[in-house]
């Protein structure tokens, strides 16, 4: 019973002309309209009654995995486990062994999921996110910035969403890596009214540690000189005042005489904001993408033994404030991609709520190209949040998007996963199994046909068997269309997890003989 109750609240929200949910709520003046899933969901706490509340429970925790794994798909992955729900429910009370009947689902879940991997096409263009961006959000404006920026800015993008109190949408990118810091000295600035200072190319210093004393800052500048460069970035745990007063004196002296600003450095000092494993890490990937050294650790060189090969190599340095911006000369270097592999391993094995999650996120964005800006406005407060929200999990997307490709949208790619199934190799209630997960691969293009009142979704449904792999509805057309043409489309690796936590969920449910139900469940707003 809350199977069917979470379900068909979100069914009606699936495909481009679906509906919203209205949620009142006693201390607001108007009703929240939601078409995000896993938001929907949390706004439910209980149903009133025990024994629904189990099964929407159960729901809503699938939802909203999905959801926090994926960044969409929460409808469609309730649509599918309440049709292997419902369809297993009558096998099992027609005589069909529970367990059995598991194994056969899980046979045709791994079989359909290669399926959606062969179908799979590589994200070649813009468009084609901006096309993915529109199936998530219903906002054409934000979805095409979204798959701009993704597209710009690579899988591992790193996006800072600023809330403004208007209507408000704009784009802003900082190339290179990016890394929370301050300037050593305002006297270093060389744009002293927007407070930065801009160093076009050069080499840079990495110091774990202090700059105490003149001897080191002599160094640094010494290597620099003997590499031939005429401009130095020192990145250092921190600046003692002799040590910054012999770098503005080095500045200074340049304003003041042209012609012995072309013999001396251009120099500029920065410090890490981050500390900790953070802070080593950006120092580890600084280094890296640069090839310098990183000066003053235990086991490294200390700073007064500095030589110009210790020094890494820049395009351009930019120090503000509240940031660094690097752009190394070797961006994509062997080492750098390496570790770029090495950090998404770790990504995909890490659990989804842990703490240092963010940090590796980060480290993906500084070693794969850059960081962007999103500026995001709306009237009220509410519509703000959900603007924001939806653009962080439309990223998330896009992401999915640029690593495992793009299938037919729609609803489409499920339905041509079938003929793969009926090649499997499976006998009594196993093979009904996998026939109950091949009737359950027509339930979203169903529901997406039903929300757009088409009047007959069988028929439009075999149309679509029939035109061959690629195809798809077109609802806004009323017609069978070449999917990639079209722009109709859906992200490959959210299409399998939507499927695979589905399949978990409705077997779990299915296979589960006792239920311990608390008198006073505990609440929360987080499944």
């Amino acid at each position: 019973m809350g199977i069917n109750a979470l379900a068909d609240l979100l069914a009606p929200t699936l495909g481009p002309v679906g509906g919203v949910v209205a949620n009142q709520r006693d201390h607001q003046r108007r009703p929240e309209l939601l078409d995000d899933s896993a938001t929907t969901v949390r706004r439910i706490l209980n149903l009133g009654d025990p024994r629904a509340d189990v099964g929407a429970m159960l729901m809503r925790s699938l939802v909203w995995r999905v959801v926090q794994r994926a960044g969409d798909g929460g409808a469609t992955a309730a649509i599918l486990a309440r049709a292997m729900y419902t369809e297993a429910i009558r096998l099992i009370s027609a005589g069909a062994n529970p367990m059995r009947l598991a194994r056969g689902v899980n046979l045709a879940v791994d079989a359909a999921t290669q399926a959606l991997k062969q179908q799979a096409r590589p994200v070649t263009h813009e468009n084609e996110l901006a096309a993915v961006a529109l199936t998530v959000i219903r906002e054409p404006a934000l979805a095409a910035v979204l798959g701009e920026m993704s597209y710009l800015l690579g899988p591992d993008a790193h996006v800072t969403i600023e809330k403004y109190v208007a209507s408000y949408l704009q784009q802003f990118y900082h190339p290179g890596a990016n890394y929370r810091a301050q300037i050593a000295s305002m006297y270093l600035y060389t744009d002293p009214i927007h407070k930065r200072a801009i160093i076009p190319g050069g080499l840079i210093a990495l110091v774990d540690g202090k700059l105490e004393n003149v001897d080191q800052i002599a160094a640094l500048l010494n290597a620099a000189v003997k590499a031939g460069s005429r401009a130095l970035t020192i990145v250092a745990g921190h600046f003692s005042e002799d040590v910054i007063g012999v770098m503005t004196a080095n500045c200074q002296a340049q304003e003041k005489d042209e012609k012995k600003r072309r013999n001396k450095l251009a120099l500029v000092g920065a410090k890490f904001k981050d500390v900790g494993e953070a802070r080593r890490a950006a120092y580890d990937d600084l280094a890296l993408l640069t090839g310098a050294t990183v000066l003053g650790r235990g086991w490294t060189k200390p700073v007064e033994q500095v030589q110009p090969e210790d020094l890494g190599k820049v395009q351009r340095v930019e120090v503000d404030a509240d940031a660094i911006h690097v752009v190394p000369e070797w961006q994509t270097s062997a080492q750098a991609q390496a570790k770029v592999a090495e950090l998404r391993r770790q990504l995909a094995a890490m659990p989804l709520d842990d703490e240092d999650r963010p940090v590796l996120v980060k480290r993906l964005s500084a070693l794969s190209g850059g960081m962007g800006v999103l500026k995001i406005g709306a009237e009220s407060k509410l519509d703000r949040e959900v603007r924001a929200e939806n653009a962080e999990r439309t990223l998330k997307v896009l992401s999915k998007a640029q690593l495992s490709g793009v299938v037919p949208g729609g609803g489409a790619a499920y339905l041509h996963c079938i003929p793969a199934l009926d090649e499997l190799q499976a006998e009594d209630d196993m093979a009904f199994g996998v026939q109950l997960v091949q009737r359950a691969l027509v339930a979203p293009l169903r529901q997406i046909l039903e929300n757009a009142h088409v009047s007959a979704p069988g028929v439009v449904i075999d149309q679509v068997r029939q035109a061959g792999p690629t195809a798809t509805y077109d609802v806004f057309n009323s017609q069978v269309v070449d999917a990639f043409e079209a722009g109709i489309l859906d992200v490959t690796d959210v299409l399998i997890t939507v499927l695979q936590t589905a399949a978990s969920g409705a077997m779990m449910a299915t296979t589960t003989d006792t239920i311990v139900y608390h008198r006073k469940p505990q609440e929360a707003l987080s499944p």
